[in-house]
């Protein structure tokens, strides 16, 4: 490229004021800006003044670039001057060959309009000849050099090959870029005045860079709310709150029984209604799909309907329940009675034996019924357990109203009267002919034959102590024969769940009805300590010591539950060996050792038998933390 240069004639100043503009190579997809800064340095240059007769011979004044090169470029020619590569080239035509040009290029204008005012401009050299797209520097250069710029101002093509520089951008630049600060850009606003016509190319280009605003979206659909229990109280026509009737208004289905569903017909209700019965409300419910279905339930839906086995069965995030006025709660208010010093005994859930289990002396039981002969078999169980005194109320429902009548014990079992099958009774028991004890502690007499084979009272009572049951535990009483504390624990925690060990089905039965025990002890023939591993996990466990103690110690231990209690009994000395040697290897948390002398009279003389020493050992596992 150099010799080409050297080669090459040069003209006289006078004739040659400003070489011609330059038409830019083909552009390359690669080199977009390489090969256009040419076009954009003519179309935007600024038209050049009319010629006089001492121009053609006066030497054209060069301006200053918009910007001077920093750096050490800067420090090595300090008083170098920059040619004006905006100005319009001197052509013989003059004006008016400016003016086609900028013509000609004006689809350009429009965009340089509006990006100058965010990016800054920058002129690039044009190609020297020989140099094409492919052969251009990666990074364009910031301008020419100096020899260029000074044979440029003299009007004479350069001597020397052009030197390739890297742009540097100083620091003043990325200052103005940064602040925002625009750069005055001599010329360009003289070619944008006399183009009008592109203005409303440059509005179309504005409006199409525009933010578009997003648009909202569409919304989602609101979740179905959960199953809901509405309870219909026992007024006809129900009285309902406005809460009940929204959501029957807005309920997908509703479902309950012929009863219920009758209550609705005067309600104007458009959702659909679907008939279930009142045992086989589950799976009704998983059949239907429970999100934003309605269950209609006669009286309270928590006391008189299946709420709570609902609840427990899809949990409270899917059920709601709205309360009412139920059975119950309605014969205690026709009574004068607080439902909070009613204990109630459900026997539409429960067997007849619960109620054995939970009978004590001047206490008032609410007893709701699911059968026409359910007050006869209640008067029938209060006489045979001692009860002669007891007053029992039959609460009916009819139309809206609760209507009560009370008998004896003794005078409901002489009656053949047909009762409502959804009555409730309010039973008082009055005074106890001594089997139902109120605290633990059973006599002789409900032991029956067993008392002469069992542990003494004062043992049984404090194993108990130690053991302290809850009502929702679940707990072994292991015995060889016997389960006089079985019997006790069962009678003392109506609710609690225990398992009598080493004693037959049948024998147990008969005991658990003399001593008045309900249905909350099972019991297990003898059985080795490795079968204890099909059993659920105990709460506490308790061991008379027998044949294979240290087994049971053992096994018992291993599966009971973490914060459990574990008390063993020793009476003979064999026995206290085996719990010794456990309590070796585990360390007991309590002893205690009691000899009991029984009182008798004989021949008038009272005389006491002292009975044989019998150890205890606690042991309390330690609860997960």
């Amino acid at each position: 490229m150099s010799d080409e240069l050297n080669s090459t004639p040069l003209a006289e100043p006078a004739e040659v004021a400003t070489p011609a503009p330059r038409v830019a190579p083909t552009r390359s997809p690669r080199k977009k800006r390489s090969a256009a800064a040419p076009v954009d340095a003519v179309a935007t240059a600024e038209p050049p003044p009319a010629e006089t007769p001492d121009a053609a011979a006066a030497k054209p004044k060069p301006r200053r670039a918009p910007r001077k090169p920093k750096g050490k470029l800067a420090e090595s020619t300090p008083d170098a001057v920059m040619a004006d590569l905006f100005a319009a080239p001197e052509s013989p035509t003059g004006a008016d060959h400016a003016g086609s040009l900028v013509e000609a290029e004006a689809p350009i204008v429009p965009a340089m309009q509006t990006v100058a005012d965010a990016v800054p401009m920058v002129a690039f050299a044009p190609l020297a000849a020989g140099e094409g797209p492919d052969e251009a520097p990666a990074e364009p250069d910031d301008g020419v050099s100096d020899s260029q710029s000074e044979a440029l101002a003299d009007g004479e093509a350069p001597a020397a090959p052009r030197r390739k520089r890297k742009r540097r951008r100083g620091k003043g630049g990325a200052e103005r870029e940064s602040s925002g600060e625009q750069i005055e850009m001599p010329g360009l606003a003289d070619a944008l005045a006399e183009e009008p016509a592109t203005a409303p190319a440059a509005e179309t280009l504005s409006e199409d860079l525009a933010p578009v605003e997003d648009e909202a979206p569409a919304a989602a659909p609101e979740p179905l709310p959960p199953l809901t229990v509405v309870s219909l109280g026992l007024e006809l026509p129900p009285v309902l709150s406005a809460v009940a009737l929204d959501t029957l208004h807005g309920a997908r289905v509703i479902l309950g029984t012929a009863d219920a569903l009758d209550r609705l017909a005067g309600l104007g209700l458009e959702a659909p209604q679907q008939l279930c019965a009142a045992d086989s409300t589950h799976m009704d419910v998983r059949a239907t799909g429970h999100a934003g279905s309605v269950l209609v339930v006669v009286g309270d839906a928590a006391g008189d309907g299946p709420a709570p086995e609902l609840l427990a069965d899809l949990g409270p995030a899917h059920v709601r329940v709205l309360p009412g006025v139920g059975r119950v709660q309605a014969a205690c208010a026709t009574l004068g009675l607080s439902a909070e010093v009613v204990t109630v005994v459900d026997l539409r859930r429960s067997p007849l034996a619960a109620l054995r289990g939970r009978l004590r002396a001047h206490c008032l039981f609410a007893l709701p019924l699911a059968d026409a002969a359910g007050p006869l078999a209640v008067a029938r169980l209060v006489l045979d357990s001692g009860f002669a005194d007891a007053r029992i109320w039959v609460c009916e429902s009819a139309g809206g109203r609760v209507r009560s009548r009370a008998w004896f014990a003794h005078e409901l079992v002489e009656l053949r009267e047909a009762f409502d099958t959804h009555a409730v009774l309010i039973l008082a028991t009055g005074p106890s002919a001594g089997l139902f004890a109120e605290l633990p502690g059973l006599p002789d007499t409900a032991l029956g034959d067993e008392a002469g084979a069992a542990l003494p009272l004062a043992v049984r009572t404090l194993a108990l102590a130690w053991l302290q049951p809850a009502a929702w535990e679940s707990g072994w009483a292991i015995s060889d024969g016997e389960a006089c504390l079985a019997l006790e624990w069962a009678r003392a925690v109506p609710s609690a769940r225990v398992r009598a060990v080493g004693i037959e089905p049948t024998l147990l039965g008969v005991s658990m009805a003399r001593a008045g025990v309900g249905e909350n002890l099972s019991a297990t023939p003898s059985a080795s300590p490795l079968r204890c591993r099909e059993w659920p996990a105990p709460d506490a466990v308790f061991i008379r010591g027998g044949v294979g103690l240290s087994d049971w110690l053992a096994a018992a231990w291993a599966r009971l539950a973490p914060g459990g209690r574990l008390v063993a009994t020793a009476e003979d000395d064999q026995a206290r060996a085996e719990l010794l040697a456990f309590a070796a290897q585990l360390p007991a948390t309590a002893w205690q050792e009691l000899a009991v002398s029984r009182g008798e009279t004989v021949a008038g003389r009272l005389r006491f038998a002292p009975s044989a020493p019998v150890r205890l050992a606690l042991w309390r596992k330690p609860a997960l933390s």
